[in-house]
């Protein structure tokens, strides 16, 4: 029997930002269901909210495998902000061209598959110029898929990546695990929870409580926040026409105009925020537009798939993973960006993107690029977090 008749992978689509030990109770909940190797696609340093990562990917793909994981790979600018349907896209997109993937586990408010499944069926024949209508009109898109489809799953934020996870999937062969989530990604510290949600964790962290709660043993500098890089993004963004801004995913027009006017004399991204702000965009659409359009990205670019798969991190499973990848995988991967962004045009822009969201973290970061800790020295915990 070869090694790799001996895996039998599930993939987990996740920003881990940060990981905590709810996430790695859905990694060993995942073992239970008989899957002897954990693949993550795991967003980059830019994250689905429109905004940064806490902590740089490398930092928080470490934790994850300190937390059950085999391999991390990444899930690259734009994809990795995005909407719920793109992000979906994206990251079944690579877990399915790996080759060695045969399920995907996601975490659910609900924890009921056979009801998520239907909802997705459900989403599936909706009328989708009347989801762009109802969208625009300022529902976002858990409304929208609601009111279309009187299916209030969609509540938690959790279940409608879920729905999105299962529509990506079909067709690829891969099955889907539900695991029920014993806090919401948005819950606020409480005593007796088992689980922290990543919020709360992002609120203690930035609150400088990161070394005496969380055990992760990081310095406080390299915590970032996204208004440290207010100055970098307004400039961007001041130096945009219209026209520009336009090409940008998720951008209207009366949000493009609005930009244009406020980025210039804006003294903070909440400003701007509050000034570009309308009832037919949601907060989260926004944040998302701005950030993509600061770093240059184009609807086009976001409705691609991801080119490559680049290799965060890894243990002695996840390089198992690796060598049974090189008999079949339909994507390019490897640890070196410089050798990934040769693949091809797609490729190299994304690497661009990557290496531009990358700076763009440390320059929200409180050191800055002077804020790196050696590797060596960093440590966690996970029973702390």
């Amino acid at each position: 029997m070869t090694e790799s008749t001996n895996i039998k992978a599930a993939g987990i689509i996740a920003e881990y930002n940060p990981f905590h030990s709810g996430h790695a109770y859905q990694i060993a909940k995942t073992r239970e269901a008989g899957y002897t190797h954990i693949v993550v696609v795991m967003s980059a340093n830019v994250v689905q909210r429109g905004d940064i990562a806490i902590l740089d990917a490398h930092t928080r793909a470490r934790a994850a495998i300190a937390g059950g994981a085999n391999l991390v790979m990444e899930l690259p600018a734009p994809w990795s902000c995005s909407s719920a349907p793109d992000f979906a896209r994206a990251g079944v997109s690579i877990l399915k061209r790996l080759g060695v993937v045969s399920a995907i586990s996601f975490g659910s408010e609900c924890g009921d598959l056979q009801k998520l499944k239907a909802c997705a069926d459900a989403v599936e024949n909706i009328d989708y110029s009347m989801l762009r209508r109802l969208m625009a009109s300022g529902m976002t898109y858990p409304q929208a898929i609601e009111r279309l489809t009187d299916n209030k799953l969609l509540s938690g934020a959790n279940d409608t990546l879920a729905v999105e996870y299962i529509r990506a999937a079909k067709g690829s062969g891969l099955s889907a695990i539900a695991i029920k989530r014993t806090v919401r990604h948005d819950s606020p510290i409480s005593e007796g929870c088992e689980h922290i949600s990543a919020s709360a964790l992002r609120e203690l962290m930035r609150g400088g409580n990161e070394g005496a709660r969380l055990g992760y043993g990081f310095d406080a500098g390299e915590v970032a926040s996204i208004e440290n890089a207010a100055g970098e993004i307004l400039f961007k963004l001041a130096g945009m026409s219209e026209q520009e801004l336009m090409r940008a995913p998720y951008m209207s027009d009366g949000v493009a105009q609005r930009i244009c006017r406020a980025a210039g004399r804006a003294a903070s991204l909440t400003e701007l925020y509050d000034e570009v702000k309308t009832r037919h965009i949601t907060h989260a659409r926004m944040r998302r537009a701005v950030i993509l359009a600061a770093l240059g990205v184009t609807s086009d670019e976001m409705a691609a798939a991801p080119p490559y798969a680049r290799i965060l991190a890894a243990d002695a499973k996840g390089a198992q993973l690796l060598a049974a990848c090189k008999d079949g995988a339909g994507i390019p991967f490897s640890s070196s960006l410089a050798k990934l962004a040769i693949a091809s045009p797609q490729a190299k822009r994304t690497a661009f993107l990557c290496e531009y969201s990358s700076w763009l973290r440390d320059s929200a970061s409180k050191k800055g690029l002077a804020g790196r800790v050696p590797q060596a020295s960093r440590k966690f915990e996970l029973t702390k977090i």
